[in-house]
Parts: structure tokens; C-alpha cells; sequence
């Protein structure tokens, strides 16, 4: 089961219930209508995506791991990568007991050189995910990659280890793919990079690592399918979107996700991926400037009460902060009752670490509470892929409604794609010699307003 309470966001200096009556119930219910067109439309397939056929892509990868691989090199970036690291970082040991993954998301050079020293070509799957096929990153590691399983294996055996997930019909991977006859798997065309985890490009590398994608697809199917007509849509997503983009109109436009459970770490770090390249933008939809966004911040509870939240408690009243909570783990410990603990502490013995735990959470929330500041929690009574995959739904959902109501495009990221642009100029790729001259700085010494430190 997973809920979301909301009742710290409404009191004193807050929201009321007053605030979504008249005219902005009128706006959240045209908003939830222009985007059930278009899903009606087939233009945002994310909401299809609970839908996928797990069994096949389950079937495809158990063979795989009978073939007597034990490794997995995932080869992505942002959404081609956070979401399957986010769901595996989430499981037990017993929902993970295939290939292990390995994920070459970023750049940096010793970390590639790490990977490849660490892994035996002759068993590793390399799974290169990519929807355009000029992804720097992505392409420069496959290409490393590739040729590391050629010098071990020679070219016909090491094309029986590369999987591409790609875009159906074009791009420079698909090519490739057409080229060279290895494993593929589509990104349907109408699923952003950000909205794919439930597509293959999530699927395929958690069905190789063993994870019962079944599970994750049947509980989005639930948050999907439960929330099916337009006015429980608008009651239940469009609400939350609404709670969210009023406390930012208030000046609360940083949301801090702080999560009272490790396993549900990475989950933050996809949802910051979601939430701040979905609606951080310059303009709306008619073209004038607007700079839209809210700020994701990720903690870690119970660490961050030593780090984050003095700020949070007294620093300004610009954040929100949102908590996972884990009711009930898998496994925990008693603080023993002998020898005694310094008598500042023995009320701690004997009590389960998990006890400790959640005082821990609901102490540091109703401290922020007490302080004036906006607080919620997501409520995982167990983790699990079923809990997994309604949260991962339900924030597309969410964010797809944000973007409605910010009068924004939330499914494009034209900010990132400049920065992509410079890098292919500074590059050398042919055509891009523009950009190249609007690259700043680099590596070619330091900016007059550079202090030297060492």
C-alpha cells in the first residue's frame, strides 16, 4: 500500500481548502481535460506504459541468464538509467538474484577505466540504451564498450552480448542494430527519456538483474487504473499538482525529498531528474518568458537531520519538504538491555532499531511543523516492486498535471539541448562549428576572475 498525507501543507501562514474552490477548480479541471486529450491523442504514451508486456521481456531475459552470464554493463543517461537504478536500488537481494548490474552513467574517466578493469568480457551483457544514438555520453562508452568485447571475443561472438534499446525505426543506434544483428528493444517514439522507466529501457535491464517486473507494472496498472475517470484524476493527481504549485506561487518553490529508508535513496534521485527537467522552464506555450520551476533537493533521513535540516527549520521559508516513510521493514534489531547504556540513553534498550527510526522521522516533522513549514509524507507500508511501481506512476502523473497547470511543456528540455549542442561543436562534429565559438572558458586556462587556491 502506498498514501500520501497532505495535512501538513494546510494551517497557519499555509494553504486552506478555500484556496482550490472557484476559478483555480475551474483551471485544474481544464488542465486535466487538455491533457486526457492528449492522451487521447497518443501523444503522451506514458500513461500507456503500465501495459508493457513484462512476461515477454521476462522470458527474453531468463534465457539470457541461462546462457551463464553473471554480469551486466547498462550503458545510459538520465532517464535511460536513473529509473531501472532507482527500482534495483529498492530491492531485497531475492528480487535482484540475476545478472548484476553495472550502470556507466557518467563521463568520468577513471570511473569508466574502473568498469572495464573490474569486468570479464566473456561474461558480460552490455545493454546500450539510447533513443537517438547521439547521445555523447551513452555512445562514447558503447563504443568503448564494444570494442573491449571485440579484443576479448572477437566480432561474431561479441555481437551475441550487446542488447540496444532504441528507437524503432531511426537514429544512428538503430543503424547499428540493422548493421549488426544484436539484441533490440524499442522506446516507443510518444515515451520521453524520463517517462521510459516502464517502458524497455527500465524493463530489460531489471528482468536480466532478476527483478519480478510484473510486480512494478501491476501495481502502476493500480495507481493508473484506480484513478481511470477524469474527475477521480482531477481529485487525486491534479490535487497534488495543485497543492505543489500553490505553496511555489507562496514562495515555497524548493521541494525536499527526505527519505526514512535507504533502499528508497536512488528513487529521490530519479524523481529529481523528473521534477526539475519536466518543469524547469523559460517560456510557456505562447513563447513569453516565464523561468518556471521548482527546485528538487535530495535527503537522506536520519543523516541529513545533522546536515540539511538546521536549514530547513530556520533558514528561509522557500521549501517544502515531502518525506518517504517506510512503515514496516524486512529486517531489524534490538538495542540490548545489557550491559546498561549512560542513563541519558537506557530508555533506548531494548526497543527495535526501527522504533528508533521512525521517533526519528515523526520528530524532525513535526519540529518543521511546529516551525511554520510545509511538510508531507508518502507512505510506503512495505517497500515493494507493487509500492515501487505506483510512486514511480504516480509522479509522472503529478508532473504531466504541473506542466499543464504552468502552462508549460513538460515533456521537452531545450536548455539541455544547447548544452549537448556546445559539447558536439567543442568536439569537432562537423556542422556544429557555431556552437563550438559560443563555449566559454575550458580547458584552456583560467578565466581572468579565477582566484588561485593551491
Amino acid at each position: 500500500m502506498l498514501t500520501f498525507d497532505s495535512s501538513g501543507l494546510y494551517g497557519d501562514g499555509l494553504l486552506s481548502k478555500e484556496h482550490f474552490g472557484g476559478e483555480r477548480r475551474e483551471e485544474l479541471q481544464e488542465a486535466m481535460a487538455d491533457l486526457q486529450a492528449r492522451f487521447e491523442a497518443d501523444e503522451l504514451g506514458f500513461v500507456d506504459t503500465p501495459d508493457a508486456d513484462g512476461a515477454s521481456i521476462a522470458a527474453w531475459a531468463e534465457e539470457r541468464r541461462s546462457e551463464g552470464w553473471t554480469d551486466q554493463l547498462v550503458i545510459g543517461i538520465g532517464g535511460s538509467s536513473l529509473g531501472a537504478m532507482a527500482v534495483l536500488d529498492s530491492a531485497l537481494p531475492d528480487q535482484r538474484d540475476g545478472l548484476r548490474a553495472h550502470f556507466a552513467d557518467n563521463l568520468d574517466p577513471e570511473s569508466v577505466d574502473r568498469l572495464f578493469r573490474t569486468l570479464n568480457p566473456e561474461k558480460t551483457v552490455v545493454v546500450v540504451i539510447t533513443k537517438s544514438g547521439t547521445t555523447i555520453e551513452t555512445m562514447s562508452q558503447f563504443w568503448l564498450a564494444r570494442q573491449w568485447l571485440v579484443e576479448a571475443l572477437g566480432e561474431e561472438a561479441a555481437n551475441k552480448q550487446i542488447v540496444a534499446i532504441t528507437d524503432p525505426e531511426s537514429g544512428e543506434l538503430r543503424k547499428l542494430v540493422d548493421n549488426h544483428g544484436w539484441w533490440d528493444f524499442d522506446v516507443p517514439p510518444n515515451v520521453g527519456g524520463r517517462f521510459s522507466v516502464l517502458t524497455p529501457v527500465g524493463l530489460v535491464p531489471l528482468a536480466l538483474a532478476g527483478y519480478p517486473i510484473q510486480e512494478l507494472l501491476e501495481g502502476a496498472r493500480s495507481a493508473r487504473d484506480n484513478r481511470q475517470s477524469l474527475s477521480e484524476s482531477a481529485q487525486i493527481w491534479g490535487t497534488i499538482a495543485a497543492e505543489h504549485l500553490a505553496l511555489a506561487d507562496a514562495g515555497y518553490n524548493e521541494l525536499v525529498m527526505m527519505t526514512y529508508g535507504d533502499r528508497l535513496q536512488s528513487l529521490v534521485d530519479w524523481f529529481c531528474q523528473l521534477w526539475a527537467e519536466s518543469l524547469g522552464k523559460a517560456r510557456n506555450r505562447q513563447g513569453e518568458l516565464v523561468h518556471r520551476g521548482m527546485t528538487p533537493i535530495k535527503a537522506v533521513g536520519v543523516t541529513d537531520q545533522h546536515s540539511q535540516v538546521q536549514l530547513y527549520m530556520e533558514g528561509p521559508h522557500n521549501k517544502h519538504i515531502t518525506f518517504l516513510e517506510v512503515r514496516n521493514f524486512e529486517a531489524d534489531r534490538i538495542i540490548p538491555e545489557s550491559p546498561p547504556l549512560p542513563r541519558a540513553l537506557q530508555h533506548l534498550q531494548g526497543k527495535p532499531i526501527s522504533e528508533v527510526f521512525a521517533a526519528e522521522l515523526r520528530g524532525t516533522r513535526d519540529a518543521l511543523r511546529q516551525a511554520g513549514r510545509p511538510t508531507s509524507s508518502w507512505i510506503f507500508e512495505r517497500i515493494t516492486p507493487g509500492s515501487v511501481g505506483a510512486f514511480l506512476f504516480a509522479w509522472q502523473m503529478i508532473t504531466a498535471v504541473a506542466g499543464e497547470l504552468m502552462d508549460i511543456d513538460a515533456f521537452d528540455q531545450p536548455g539541455v539541448e544547447m548544452g549537448k549542442k556546445i559539447a558536439h561543436g567543442l568536439l569537432g562534429r562537423p556542422g556544429f562549428e557555431e556552437y563550438a565559438q559560443q563555449g566559454q572558458g575550458g580547458p584552456d586556462g583560467p578565466a581572468e576572475e579565477s582566484r588561485r587556491i593551491l
